[in-house]
């Protein structure tokens, strides 16, 4: 019987992660197809953006960009780790974790809009493979914030006894295991990133 509700369980867990992922790639696909159908000055003022940005990057500020990197990562992964204490935050946090989705690939799109050929290359350099690999950690985040929602809901609703020493403990690890990965690719992101930049630009 044991067995059984184990498998059970895992079933659970892999339809979610299944579910989680699904979103994501439509999220990707609509930021990437989302260029192609703005307006034209918004275009313009994307391009101008695109150009500003890899146009500078021989001037960058390493420690500010550092920090700035640390702080918009970690406040997704802080944000979610904190909707996920409450009843209903598993609807922020699929919608934190799809909005990411679709900036990534509004970004990915934006760099070929502006760069041709060359973007091809660039987007490439730009999200691979430090934006995937945050993906990948919000991704654990999301799965465990909304399964502690859920492990909540039941326990204040359907007065369902929870262990929840043992469930804190796993999505504090997680949690701490998450900006760890948050740090790695913001090093990544401004350390290693602008140096292929300049290769190509």
């Amino acid at each position: 019987m044991n067995l059984y509700s184990n498998r059970r369980v895992i079933d659970k867990q892999k339809k979610m992660y299944l579910l989680l992922i699904g979103m994501m790639m439509m999220s990707l696909v609509l930021g990437f197809f989302f260029y192609f159908i703005i307006s034209n000055d918004n275009k313009e003022m994307v391009i101008n953006m695109q150009r500003a940005f890899f146009n500078n990057v021989n001037s960058i500020n390493y420690v500010k960009s550092f920090i700035n990197s640390i702080l918009v990562n970690s406040l997704y992964v802080v944000g979610i780790f904190l909707l996920g204490l409450s009843v209903v935050g598993f609807i922020f946090i699929i919608g934190i974790i799809l909005m990411k989705c679709f900036i990534v690939g509004f970004s990915f799109s934006s760099i070929i809009g502006t760069f041709g050929l060359k973007g091809i290359i660039l987007s490439f350099i730009y999200v691979f493979p430090h934006q995937i690999l945050f993906l990948i950690i919000l991704l654990l985040m999301c799965f465990y914030g909304c399964n502690f929602c859920y492990r909540l809901f039941k326990h204040i609703f359907m007065k369902q006894i929870i262990n929840f020493r043992k469930v804190s403990e796993k999505y504090i690890k997680v949690f701490i295991l998450s900006l760890i990965g948050a740090v790695i690719c913001s090093s990544y992101e401004v350390f290693f990133v602008p140096y292929l930049i300049k290769l190509i630009i």
